[in-house]
């Protein structure tokens, strides 16, 4: 890809009226002497977890700054709509607010965000990502007629626009390599071949090695929107990427969300033939996250597709027995992957308008020890001496805990906090800066995903295995020499948010589209499926569904304006 034009765009951005121009005071940076407990209250849509910050996580910015968390988590909370709106009327939405982008604006525009313009110069790892901090808010000021510094986006990092450094895609089949070895190691064609194979292993397999019922599938409900969203993250195996009430193709092409030739359609009907087979989870539909994640560690899911999934079972002593999940490509895919999120991820951070000045300042330290390094090797690895040790060379290494923290529980000692180590562990869910990122203090990633002792860790037998079958190093590899994926340039704006009649029709067609979907999954027949598919869409037109494709088409074009410019 080139990236000249690119280049150019963001230079031009830059020379923007900055808050990081000019003179910069005394850096505010030092997070040390605060006499004064300070509890903040965090409203965070990423979160999965409500209440007080407990166990090690708790007492390292307890020792650090004096702080306590309270986490508002809308997610959990059973009524995320009604809680964001009761709250947004009380004209105190939180301390700080982590929100989806559209959302952001709309808080900035009702008056729920400071400005930290005067103040965000003094913090210097912030500093750092003044160009991806500027063209965001520049993107809400061009919208809203404003001037400020508002939000800063999550999940930035410095390896560049178009870069695409991780080994893993995001969504892609995944299953444990030695019950795909018993079934031959078929080659998969289509999704069909996949339920086949699927098929086999849960019929060998029924139960865990508890005896605890075991399916191919496991899901949930409660991430969804406008639409189911674990059928929105299997659209990105073809090609597809859900954006409201239509699809993005990582060709930049616009497909309305229920046009049967989509990939919504597509993935659903993956549920459904699965469920035929009985290979979904007869819990799928009344689950939350949490439950569905217990039932992933405890080895009663067959097919993994989120590579986070992996931190739920994969180890090295799993991977020299051959047991560890593993990508499975489909002879038919075509990978939808951004790019790494250079400029964010699509939520941001703000400091919300009600708190004092004292408490923003504290709040501003907070948010810049979370972008230094000793802050995100605690978010995104944990504490040195319990989750990973330093090497005479420096390198790091994790532990044997370390190793399975996310799959296996462990009591934390009681001088670095106590408690179990998942409990404890950060419950804010979102980074202001990803774990890709360059660790300044080892040249290698924050994310032990990278580190040369984890690499060599993992390259058991398994992985020497699957590298002889697939001809490649990873699956990045695979897909790319294959023809399967062309990272997606990865673009962050601030895009406007639906204006009242939009957001009722947006919510009376989402409750329609998940109601009607989750419904034809355990639909008796194809017949029965599509009739409910059928009727579902002349219901949602009724509920002006054209309109509001139309308005994200519209919503969405300066996102593809953006990676057709990267791509020229």
């Amino acid at each position: 890809m080139k990236t000249g034009k690119w280049t150019a765009l963001a230079a031009a951005a830059l020379m923007s009226t900055s808050v990081f121009g000019g003179s910069v005071p005394a850096l505010a940076s030092d997070t040390s002497g605060y006499d004064d407990e300070l509890t903040i209250e965090v409203y965070d849509v990423a979160a999965n977890y409500q209440g007080e910050q407990i166990g090690w996580y708790a007492k390292e910015i307890k020792d650090r700054l004096n702080i306590k968390l309270n986490i508002i988590a809308p997610q959990v909370s059973g009524d995320a709509a009604s809680l964001y709106s009761t709250r947004t009327a009380s004209g105190d939405l939180g301390d700080i607010i982590i929100l989806d982008n559209s959302d952001m604006q709309d808080c900035v525009d009702a008056g729920l965000v400071m400005d930290i313009s005067g103040e965000i110069g003094n913090y210097e790892n912030l500093q750092k990502y003044s160009e991806q901090i500027n063209l965001f808010n520049d993107d809400i000021n061009s919208a809203l007629g404003t001037t400020g510094t508002w939000a800063i986006p999550a999940e930035m990092n410095s390896n560049g626009p178009t870069d695409y450094k991780e080994s893993t895609v995001y969504s892609m089949p995944r299953l444990r390599w030695d019950l795909y070895q018993e079934q031959g190691a078929p080659d998969l064609q289509n999704l069909d071949d996949l339920l086949d194979v699927l098929e086999a292993i849960q019929t060998a397999h029924p139960t865990n090695d508890s005896g605890d019922p075991a399916y191919a599938l496991s899901l949930w409900k409660d991430w969804d929107g406008t639409s189911i969203e674990t059928v929105n993250q299997l659209t990105k195996w073809y090609g597809q990427e859900v954006n409201g009430s239509i699809l993005i193709g990582s060709d930049n092409s616009v497909t309305d969300l229920l046009d049967k030739n989509g990939a919504y359609y597509k993935m659903l009907k993956f549920f459904r033939d699965a469920n035929e087979r009985g290979l979904v989870d007869p819990d799928s539909a009344t689950q939350d996250w949490n439950t569905a994640c217990d039932k992933m560690k405890q080895g009663r899911v067959y097919l993994f597709w989120y590579s986070w999934q992996y931190g739920f079972w994969n180890s090295p002593a799993k991977g020299e027995e051959d047991q560890n999940y593993i990508g499975i490509p489909l002879a038919d895919m075509n990978e939808f992957q951004p790019s790494d999120t250079y400029y964010g991820d699509g939520r941001a951070w703000a400091v919300g308008s009600q708190v004092d000045e004292e408490k923003r300042d504290r709040i501003l330290a907070f948010m810049d020890w979370l972008a230094s390094p000793e802050g995100l090797m605690l978010q995104h690895v944990g504490q040195e001496g319990v989750t990973y040790t330093v090497g005479n060379d420096g390198k790091y290494t994790l532990t044997d805990q370390g190793l399975t923290r996310f799959s296996e529980s462990f009591e934390v000692p009681e001088e670095y906090g106590g408690g179990d180590w998942n409990d404890g562990n950060n419950q804010v869910n979102q980074w202001l800066v990803a774990g890709i990122e360059t660790n300044p203090d080892t040249g290698e990633t924050y994310s032990s995903d990278y580190w040369a002792s984890f690499l060599a860790l993992n390259d058991t037998k398994e992985n020497k295995e699957w590298k002889e079958k697939f001809g490649a190093d990873n699956e990045v590899e695979y897909l790319e020499k294959n023809g399967q994926m062309n990272p997606v340039p990865s673009i962050n704006k601030a895009l406007g948010s639906d204006d009242t009649d939009t957001a009722l029709m947006r919510s009376e067609c989402g409750k329609q589209i998940c109601d009607t979907s989750w419904r034809a999954i355990f639909a008796g027949s194809q017949e029965e499926f599509d009739q409910m598919w059928d009727e579902l869409t002349e219901t949602v037109k009724g509920l002006g569904w054209d309109t509001l494709v139309e308005y994200d088409k519209a919503k969405y074009q300066p996102i593809i304006d953006a990676r057709k410019a990267v791509e020229k």
